[in-house]
C-alpha cells in the first residue's frame, strides 16, 4: 500500500541448415527484449525466446510471415513452431551457436516427389553476369531472384536453389492465391515472382510453405499447439523453461470482499462488471498471510474462495499477493521469519488451490519498507522468502507466475524506516553472487507519480512542478531505472509488471498534497498516456494494475486510497475509468 510511500517522500522533499561457418560460433548479438514475448493478433499466436530473437534477427514479417502455430514438441523430439512461410526448430546440440534455432527443408520436403520433373532437373554449370551456379545442387540462381536471395538472409534463410525457374499454380487460399506465377524453390523456400507490384519491395514473395506443411499434417500437429492463443494470458517459454506475462496485460487493484454479509457477493460482482467493462482482464489483491493460516499448518482459504472462484468462473485472470502481516505464530512480529518453510507451504497450499484460476503470485509486497518487514529494512531474510515462495508457489503450480514482491520508491537509505528501491535491488542482486535471479519470473515494481506527468523525469525533464521535483522516485519513468539494474546483472530477459501505479487528485491525507495539482482530467490522461508508454517504448512490461479501481467505495474522502480510484464512491465512473475503458487496446 501507499500510505508510509508518500510520507518518506514529503520528509524527502519537500532443420537442417548448412553452416557457413564454424560449428561452435556463437548465437546472434541480439537484444535480450527479444527473448520476451510478442503476440501477433494477425493470427492469434506468440512468439517468444530463443524463435522470437531468430525472427527478429533474419527478416521478420516479410521473410516469414506470421506465426501459425505456438511453440510445441513434435514427434521427433525437437520444438517447432510454424510461421506462413517456414517452420522454425530448436535444436539442443547447438545451444549458444547460432545454429541453436534451424528452418525446415521445406522447399525439398514439399518437392521431394517431384525430382524427375524438368525443372528439377540439374543443369549444366554456367555463371555470368546474371547468373550464379550452385554445384551443391545442380541449379542456377538468376536476375531478380538471385538479388532476393542475397538481400534478405542468402544461404540460412532459403538455403541453396533445387529447382530452376518456372511456371507454377498456387495453391487455393490460406496457402496461396490460386494463380499462375514463375516460381523458384529452394531447400527451405518457394520464391514467387509478382508482377503486379514490379518496382516495389513485394515485386518478389516467398510462398507460404508454412501454411501448406501445416495443412498437410493435419492432426498430426497437437490441437493444443493450434489454438488460438490469449493475449492475456501468460506464456510460458518450453525451450528456455521461463513463465511470461503479456506485453501488456491491463489490470486493476481491486477491493474485494470475502466475508458472508449480505451484499458482499453482490459488490464482488460490481467490481467485476466495471473491470470487464473497462476491457481489463486482471486484477490484482492481497491475501494476507494471517488472514489464511490462522495457526501452523491450518488453513482457512474460505474468504478468499468467495473472491477468487468468481472471478476465475468469469475469465478475469488474477495477480495474488501474498502479504503481510505474517501470522502471530511464525514470531517474526508480523515481517519476515527465520525459518522460511513455513511461507513455503503456504505458498504451495495456494497455488495447488487455486491452480488454473490464479495465474501469478507476487510474494510480499514493498519489502523495501520497514514498515512491511517488522521494523528493519535487510536483503537477506527478503531473497530467503522469495526462494521459499518460488518453491512452493512452483510445486502447487508449475504454470504459475512467481514474481519478486514490488520495491516503492522512496529515496531513503535508513533501514529503520526504508531502503531506497533502485539501491535495495542493487543489493538483493550482490547478495550470494546473484542466486536471486534464480527465484522469480518476473520482476513486480511500484512506480512513483506524485504531480508528474507519465513523459517527464529528474533532472532532464522535471516537469511543470510546483515541488515534488528534486529525486526521480517522484516520476513514473522511475521504472527505467529499476530496469537498468535489471540489465546490468543480466536479467534482461524477465519482464516488470508494475502492480501498483496512478495518480491522485485532490488528497485529504497528509503527505499527499501534491494532489491537488492534479485534476480529474490529468489522472485520465496520465493513466492512458501511462499505458501508451508501456505497449510502445517498454517491451519488457508485463500487467500493468492501476492503484486502483474502487477503495473509493469502502473508504472517506479523507482516506488516503480514496482520491486514487477510478470510481466514485457510488460506482460511478471518474474521467478517468471511462478515459481507460476508452483507451485502444
Amino acid at each position: 500500500m501507499k500510505f508510509l510511500r508518500y510520507v518518506i517522500l514529503l520528509a524527502l522533499l519537500v532443420p537442417g541448415l548448412l553452416p557457413v561457418g564454424g560449428a561452435q560460433a556463437a548465437a546472434p548479438s541480439a537484444p535480450e527484449d527479444m527473448l520476451m514475448p510478442r503476440y501477433f493478433s494477425e493470427t492469434g499466436f506468440w512468439t517468444q525466446g530463443y524463435f522470437r530473437q531468430y525472427w527478429e534477427t533474419h527478416g521478420g514479417l516479410f521473410i516469414f510471415g506470421y506465426p501459425i502455430t505456438g511453440v510445441f514438441k513434435d514427434t521427433d523430439g525437437l520444438y517447432k513452431q510454424y510461421f506462413q512461410r517456414a517452420v522454425f526448430e530448436f535444436h539442443p546440440e547447438n545451444a549458444g551457436t547460432q545454429y541453436q534455432v534451424l528452418l525446415m527443408r521445406l522447399g525439398a520436403m514439399r518437392t521431394a516427389n517431384r525430382t524427375g520433373e524438368q525443372p528439377f532437373q540439374p543443369v549444366v554449370a554456367h555463371n555470368d553476369a546474371n547468373c550464379t551456379f550452385y554445384s551443391q545442387t545442380g541449379h542456377r540462381l538468376c536476375f531478380g531472384f538471385r538479388n532476393y536471395w542475397n538481400g534478405n538472409g542468402g544461404l540460412p534463410n532459403f538455403g541453396y536453389p533445387i529447382s530452376e525457374e518456372f511456371d507454377e499454380q498456387n495453391q487455393s487460399p490460406p496457402a496461396g492465391d490460386g494463380r499462375v506465377h514463375t516460381v523458384q524453390y529452394f531447400e527451405r523456400a518457394r520464391f514467387e515472382y509478382h508482377p503486379e507490384n514490379k518496382g516495389t519491395p513485394y515485386e518478389v514473395l516467398l510462398g507460404l510453405l508454412g501454411t501448406e506443411y501445416l495443412q498437410s499434417r493435419g492432426s498430426a500437429i497437437p490441437a493444443s499447439a493450434t489454438a488460438r492463443q490469449d493475449p492475456q494470458m501468460p506464456q510460458y517459454d518450453p525451450i528456455r523453461n521461463v513463465q511470461y506475462g503479456p506485453h501488456v496485460g491491463y489490470g486493476f487493484n481491486v477491493y474485494f470482499k470475502g466475508d458472508t454479509n449480505p451484499g458482499s457477493a453482490q459488490f464482488n460482482q460490481q467490481g467485476i462488471d466495471a473491470v470487464k467493462t473497462a476491457g481489463f482482464g486482471w486484477v490484482r489483491f492481497q491475501a494476507q498471510w494471517d488472514s489464511f493460516e490462522p495457526n501452523p499448518g491450518q488453513f482457512d482459504p474460505a474468504a478468499l474462495d468467495r473472491i477468487i472462484n468468481p472471478l476465475a468462473a468469469q475469465g478475469v485472470h488474477i495477480l495474488l499477493s501474498i502479504a503481510s502481516p505474517s501470522p502471530t505464530w511464525a514470531g517474526a512480529n508480523g515481517g519476515i521469519p527465520n525459518d522460511t518453510s513455513q511461507f513455503q507451504a503456504a505458498a504451495q497450499f495456494l497455488a495447488n488451490r487455486y491452480k488454473g484460476k490464479v495465474q501469478a503470485y507476487e510474494i510480499w509486497n514493498e519489502e523495501n519498507l520497514a514498515r512491511e518487514v517488522a521494523g528493519h529494512v535487510s536483503v537477506a531474510p527478503y531473497v530467503n522468502l522469495l526462494k521459499a515462495g518460488h518453491a512452493g508457489v512452483k510445486a502447487g503450480d508449475p504454470g504459475a507466475v512467481v514474481l519478486f514482491g514490488a520495491l516503492t520508491p522512496t529515496g531513503v537509505n535508513d533501514p529503520s524506516l526504508a531502503i531506497d528501491d533502485v539501491q535495495y535491488l542493487k543489493q538483493v542482486y550482490a547478495y550470494n553472487n546473484g542466486e536471486v535471479k534464480q527465484y522469480f519470473d518476473q520482476l513486480a515494481a511500484h512506480p512513483g507519480s506524485n504531480n508528474n506527468p507519465p513523459d517527464t523525469l529528474w533532472p532532464s525533464n522535471p516537469g511543470p512542478g510546483p515541488g515534488w521535483q528534486n529525486d526521480p522516485s517522484f516520476y513514473f519513468r522511475r521504472i527505467e531505472q529499476i530496469r537498468q539494474v535489471m540489465v546490468d546483472n543480466g536479467d534482461a530477459a524477465k519482464q516488470i509488471w508494475l502492480t501498483e501505479f496512478g495518480w491522485t487528485t485532490a488528497n485529504q491525507a497528509p503527505g499527499y498534497e501534491y494532489g491537488a495539482q492534479n485534476s480529474d482530467q490529468d489522472q485520465a490522461n496520465y493513466l492512458v498516456r501511462a499505458f501508451q508508454i508501456g505497449q510502445q517504448d517498454w517491451p519488457w512490461v508485463g500487467v500493468m494494475a492501476v492503484w486502483n479501481l474502487n477503495y473509493s467505495t469502502v473508504t472517506q474522502p479523507n482516506d488516503e486510497k480514496y482520491p486514487w480510484s477510478v470510481l466514485n464512491g457510488n460506482w460511478s465512473p471518474r474521467p478517468s475509468y471511462t478515459a481507460l475503458k476508452d483507451m485502444p487496446k
